[in-house]
């Protein structure tokens, strides 16, 4: 199951999610409609093999390699923040 699917069957509808990398960069990706997006992980760079689900935490996260261009690579944690 990808990242969108699982966050859906989790009950999310509408997120924001925060990125933080290994080194404290931070990111934010707005206003998300998850029945609208196609392939989420494409959309967040992310290698789809390395995600790795926390969703039934009190701050649902996940972890995951991201491609992030000219760097090569990066590990990122995506915190959900849901707004309605």
């Amino acid at each position: 199951m990808n990242l969108k699917d699982r966050l859906i069957t989790n009950g999310f509808d509408h997120v924001d999610i925060l990125l933080v990398d290994d080194e404290g960069d931070q990111t934010t990706v707005p206003d998300i409609t998850l029945h609208k997006v196609n392939d989420l992980e494409y959309k967040l760079y992310l290698q789809q093999e390395t995600v790795q689900y926390h969703l039934d935490k009190e701050y649902p996260y996940f972890e995951a390699v991201q491609n992030s261009g000219e760097d090569g690579k990066k590990t990122v944690k995506g915190y959900i923040l849901e707004w309605k």
